[in-house]
């Protein structure tokens, strides 16, 4: 199942990806996000492991993702390793746009575990729509911040 959303956002590209590699925050934009750790710590690269501990459909899962590509500015992409709950992969690119961004993530999840039992339907219904959520956040918090 693989779903795909993009917004454009009134800040460089340096901010909107500076911001949003920022593991300490990423749970200001990443709702459902409970815990973030990565490793190892510093100036992410490919290899870099990131520790998600989040919530979906009302259950935990923890998840660890490694960069599989990363040139900053422009595109990160993972995948998950075998010890997470979730199999994914994803991209997410930044765009320059008129002093703007395009900011695109493309998602591709298999369900296994306790979603297997859930339907495909509802999955990409809430996972596309929590994807929306996330970018407006990042949006939000950048144009508007408090």
């Amino acid at each position: 199942m693989e779903y795909e959303y993009s917004i454009e956002i009134d800040r460089g590209v340096e901010d909107v990806f500076a911001y949003m590699q920022d593991i300490e925050r990423e749970a200001e934009w990443q709702p459902n996000l409970r815990e973030a750790v990565q490793r190892p710590p510093g100036e992410p690269a490919v290899g870099t492991e990131r520790r998600y501990v989040s919530e979906f459909l009302g259950k935990t899962f923890r998840n660890v993702y490694v960069f599989t590509g990363y040139e900053p500015n422009r595109r990160v992409a993972y995948e998950s390793t075998p010890e997470s709950d979730t199999r994914a992969s994803g991209m997410i690119t930044w765009e320059s746009l008129n002093g703007g961004t395009r900011v695109t993530m493309r998602v591709s999840v298999q369900p296994g575990g306790l979603l297997r039992f859930v339907p495909r339907s509802l999955i990409a219904s809430v996972g596309e729509r929590e994807l929306a959520h996330a970018l407006a956040r990042v949006k939000a918090n950048l144009e508007n911040p408090t």
